[in-house]
């Protein structure tokens, strides 16, 4: 297990770098820059001191060794578009609201997409898997932003329960948490129907039932077990996906989230800030897949990473 682990962090550090350079030299290959004339109307001087005063009058490769170098050191720049403060400084605070409301998200949706799950494959072809494996397409096929926007529809303007955007108050979570919270519950519903009907037909669980098992212990000690391995493959990157902001959730709910600063930072040509904001999903995602592995080789001692026996 430990060899494997360090294989993984190896391949997560070349993951890393490759992405860096991809991102990197795809952001300075975009016509433009952040001081054009058509954003920030300045003269030419000025923009020659800016850019020499930034490092971007230099060569790409040495802009890409400085930036990584400071990478290393934890030291992500400045962000053009807020230069008072360290491009950490801005994420750390930007990122409060999306994980909060991403996260309670996943919480709320994770747990209700298994019950679901659950109770369409143990009704398998009664009204109740039908209703649940609707209302799991229903929400994996219906965009996001429309589904934020029947919520401010019906809860915040028919029939005022909560208010249709803000985030310091936790009344104002609800209706992007139950936004979050539609893609999880949709995709674990699909994933626990599929996985238990696969495991209800293995001949071990009629050799269960042959042998007197009650169908609770049945279902919850050896079914349920069987077909967490799946689900656990998709939870935590599904987290880091919810966890670090929607653009159109945090749009639609007016959340200052990180959701608003991979646009902005695209569009404002802001390469610390979106250095900074793929190279931390990269990071995440690497690091999410590789504890996906280990609780997957935890769960079932069947399977052993890396070949060993």
């Amino acid at each position: 297990m430990l060899s494997y682990i360090l294989r993984r962090l190896v391949s997560v550090a070349f993951t890393f770098i490759v992405v860096s350079l991809i991102i990197f030299f795809m952001m300075h290959a975009v016509p433009g820059g952040p001081f054009d004339a058509n954003d920030m109307p300045v003269s030419a001087a000025v923009r020659e001191k800016l850019m020499a005063q930034l490092g971007l009058d230099q060569p790409l490769y040495v802009q890409y060794f400085k930036y990584m170098w400071g990478v290393l050191h934890l030291d992500f720049g400045v962000p053009y578009q807020s230069p008072g403060e360290s491009v950490l400084q801005l994420l750390s605070r930007a990122w409060v609201p999306s994980l909060v409301l991403g996260g309670l998200g996943v919480v709320v949706g994770a747990p209700l997409g298994i019950l679901l799950g659950m109770a369409a494959a143990l009704n398998r072809n009664t009204w109740i898997d039908y209703v649940a494996s609707a209302l799991a397409t229903i929400g994996l096929t219906i965009p996001v932003f429309v589904t934020s926007m029947l919520l401010i529809l019906v809860f915040a303007v028919w029939l005022k329960w909560f208010p249709a955007s803000g985030w310091p108050h936790p009344n104002r979570w609800v209706l992007p948490v139950i936004a979050y919270a539609a893609i999880p519950l949709a995709t674990y519903a699909r994933y626990t129907r599929s996985a238990m009907l696969d495991t209800l037909s293995k001949p071990f669980v009629n050799v269960l039932r042959a042998k007197g098992l009650s169908e609770r212990k049945i279902i919850f000690q050896h079914v349920l077990r069987n077909s967490a391995i799946p689900l656990v493959t998709v939870f935590l990157p599904m987290f880091i996906g919810t966890a670090t902001g929607s653009i159109f959730v945090e749009a639609m709910f007016r959340v200052p989230g990180l959701g608003s600063y991979f646009v902005s930072s695209i569009q404002n040509r802001d390469y610390p800030l979106e250095m900074a904001l793929m190279l931390m999903i990269t990071f995440m995602y690497c690091i999410a897949y590789l504890l996906s592995d280990i609780v997957y080789a935890l769960i079932n001692p069947r399977i052993r990473v890396g070949g060993s026996q």
